[in-house]
């Protein structure tokens, strides 16, 4: 009986330690779909948030692009548009915050894959965006591209994906 005792308590430490690690030292991929996720809380607002707790998250969204950073949007309606570098982005960002009323914006079903180095990777995912006072919402095919600098996942690019009309 003290046998069977000390094996399940050896076990519930296994299990213990086993938890901890991955809590402690989570995959790179479940680091990127974190950020991926943080990055649309980042960038959603509603009518009730002021000029200030704007340009905080405009500040906010400039941290997780690379300074050499480039998002390409082609979204039907309007013109293709390309960014490029931190400050293009926060531009448009900051634009955008203040013309728009609420913004709303998911990152479902994301995937990602690592480079062969483990220091890029590429996700893909559907973004669900609900802007200013409609009730409808779009929903777009994304891309982004990111790399590891100074140890934390940057994107680097980031790019709508055409599909079929």
């Amino acid at each position: 009986m003290k046998i069977i005792s000390r094996l399940v308590l050896l076990a519930a430490a296994v299990a213990l330690g086993c938890w901890l690690w991955t809590v402690l030292f989570p995959s790179p991929e479940k680091l990127i779909l974190k950020k991926i996720s943080r990055l649309a809380t980042t960038v959603t607002f509603s009518a009730g948030d002021g000029n200030l707790t704007r340009a905080a998250k405009v500040s906010n969204l400039i941290g997780y692009f690379a300074t050499d950073a480039e998002i390409s949007f082609n979204v039907t309606g309007y013109p293709p548009r390309t960014l490029s570098g931190r400050d293009e982005i926060r531009a448009a960002a900051a634009g955008g915050f203040a013309s728009l009323n609420t913004l709303n914006v998911q990152f479902l079903d994301a995937s990602v894959r690592l480079g062969a180095d483990q220091q890029t990777a590429r996700v893909s995912c559907t973004a669900r965006v609900n802007a200013g006072d409609k009730k409808d919402y779009g929903v777009q095919e994304m891309r982004f591209q990111l790399q590891k600098i100074d140890g934390d996942w940057l994107i680097t690019r980031a790019e709508t994906v055409q599909t079929l009309q």
